[in-house]
């Protein structure tokens, strides 16, 4: 049975994100809860509340100190804002657990109609006052950079490193390819959202966060295509860097990897784009805007209102949070403005590609398989659908190889009746048998089983078209072989673009166009993934050509 005191820090765990508020509400809960009117706890806020301000003014100076930032009179106003609306929702849930009389509570209208609430959401709360004082800062930052719009120059360089990013093994080069190409924060990418295509440019994106507790789904435009940013996901998250991350709150996901994320948006977006106007380095939010601005260019109707088409497409709920994305605009080679609404006809078009589809349907499971279904661990994808979907696909993966759908060539040599020659009425066999009948069964793989038959210098010489997924193969085979007889993780390789791109002496395309593959799923991103090879797995090592061969 849990006692009082750890029911209170448990309810402070849920509503709050940071760790020494956390301790601070629990504490507040267990003084708050034996105190029996109205004048009692006022006293006790204030007095709390208090306190609170003083702990928050001296962190807040604490660490501009250490970052050698220069400290504002309003600069932990904004921190002491974030934590009071978190010690709110503490007491909202709290007051659920208790009785709440008269001398305790007061009578509100809310949406739900009269409840009763208690009298410490009266006391604990800034004013006007202080919210119009801590905000006005921003507010002239935000204007100062809306006269001054940062210019996107090189948008199809852009939209490459976007692409490339999206191909990589780091999880950090990956995750920041996804922000910049949805415009999702990142605890967003890495733990809450979830994408379902609609379109070739267009996906529905569900799990927003500052959302006010509102669960919604809403489509956005990708800056790339969308199949790309579902399959990017997918893939984030099967990584093992990732996979650690289950169990963290929000908070412990932003401390942790806000800098390491920040620090690839910096290396790989730094020459293509400036920080706004009065800021110094690029971050993860710039990419937001950046995405903004490129959204507008790209799929913004010339008569639709730009706040509003951000409003929609990045999920704010008010045109003046929507606002704060006003930082960039795409431009020409000369600094001049592009018209927008470039991608239009595009959206509107009859899309090519396959497209999600939602079935509503009723189907009875027994309850293992609905264990097997929810098991993350096993099937370690974001939502049901995607783990329907990849018991699926490796179902039907088993089942060619059952069939020997897999194997390119089955040889079977069957007995044959042995000639004889009639001497006399008498059946004599012939003493040698001119001839035994082979059934070859080829499968229809174009020219692969030439390449197979191939010597592996020959192969490397071969440049005929077809070979290269042969090459791509003994690759694969030949890493895996490396790696089974090294005794440690460290010494082994993961296969990714930049070793077989290397080994097989392939484009890079082959390589990708294998990996996207069936084949290239099973061979190397399950294999990868069973290893637990993370994104540092290769570095320092140099060529892979220098210790494996084929």
């Amino acid at each position: 049975m849990p006692t009082r005191k750890s029911k209170l820090t448990e309810i402070a765990s849920e509503k709050v994100r940071t760790a020494w508020v956390k301790k601070w509400a629990a504490t507040f809960l267990e003084g708050l809860q034996d105190l029996v009117n109205k004048e009692q706890i006022e006293n006790y806020c204030q007095e709390q509340k208090a306190n609170f301000d003083s702990e928050v003014q001296r962190l807040s100076l604490e660490r501009a100190k250490n970052q050698g930032k220069v400290v504002s009179s309003t600069s932990w106003k904004n921190a002491a804002a974030t934590h009071m609306s978190q010690i709110r929702n503490t007491i909202k849930q709290w007051q659920k657990t208790v009785e709440l009389t008269p001398g305790v509570s007061y009578p509100q209208q809310t949406k739900e109609g009269i409840v009763q609430q208690h009298f410490a959401l009266l006391y604990m709360k800034y004013d006007h006052e202080f919210h119009e004082e801590r905000k006005q800062p921003t507010e002239d930052k935000k204007n100062e950079q809306r006269r001054n719009l940062s210019p996107i120059k090189h948008l199809d360089k852009y939209q490459q490193t976007i692409e490339q990013l999206l191909d990589s093994w780091d999880y950090r080069e990956l995750a920041v390819g996804l922000i910049a190409a949805t415009g999702r924060r990142i605890s967003e990418i890495l733990s809450t959202g979830n994408f379902t295509q609609i379109g070739q440019f267009e996906a529905d994106f569900k799990g927003q966060l500052k959302a006010k507790g509102e669960k919604r789904k809403y489509s956005a435009f990708t800056l790339v295509e969308s199949a790309k940013i579902i399959d990017g996901v997918l893939r984030l998250r099967r990584m093992g860097e990732i996979k650690e991350m289950k169990r963290w709150n929000l908070a412990e996901i932003d401390s942790g990897k806000n800098s390491t994320v920040n620090s690839q948006v910096k290396k790989h977006f730094g020459e293509l784009i400036d920080p706004p106007q009065g800021e110094k380095e690029l971050s993860s939010k710039n990419l937001r805007a950046a995405y903004a601005a490129i959204a507008i260019y790209l799929f913004c109707p010339s008569n639709h209102s730009e706040s509003l088409f951000i409003k929609e497409r990045l999920g704010h709920a008010s045109d003046a949070t929507a606002s704060n994305y006003e930082d960039y605009q795409v431009v020409d080679d000369n600094g001049l403005p592009l018209i927008r609404g470039a991608w239009v006809k595009k959206t509107r078009a009859k899309m090519n590609l396959p497209k999600q589809v939602t079935i509503q349907t009723r189907l009875r499971i027994t309850v293992a398989a609905k264990e097997v279904i929810e098991d993350q661990e096993f099937l370690p994808y974001p939502d049901q659908l995607s783990r329907v979907e990849e018991l699926i696909r490796l179902a039907e993966i088993g089942k060619q190889f059952e069939e020997g759908k897999l194997v390119n060539e089955v040889v079977k040599v069957v007995e044959v009746e042995k000639p004889v020659e009639v001497v006399g009425g008498t059946e004599k066999p012939l003493q040698t048998v001119q001839e035994v009948k082979q059934i070859v069964e080829i499968k229809p793989v174009d020219e692969a089983d030439r390449f197979e038959e191939m010597g592996n210098e020959e192969l490397r010489g071969c440049q005929a078209p077809g070979s290269a997924l042969e090459k791509i193969r003994r690759s694969v085979r030949a890493i895996k072989a490396f790696n089974e007889i090294q005794p440690e993780k460290k010494a082994r390789w993961a296969i990714n673009v930049s070793t077989l791109e290397q080994l097989s002496g392939c484009h890079s395309k082959a390589v990708r166009e294998y990996l996207d593959s069936d084949e290239g799923r099973l061979q190397v991103h399950d294999y990868n993934a069973m290893h637990e090879f993370g994104f540092q797995q290769n570095r320092g090592k140099g060529s892979i050509k220098g210790v494996v061969t084929w």
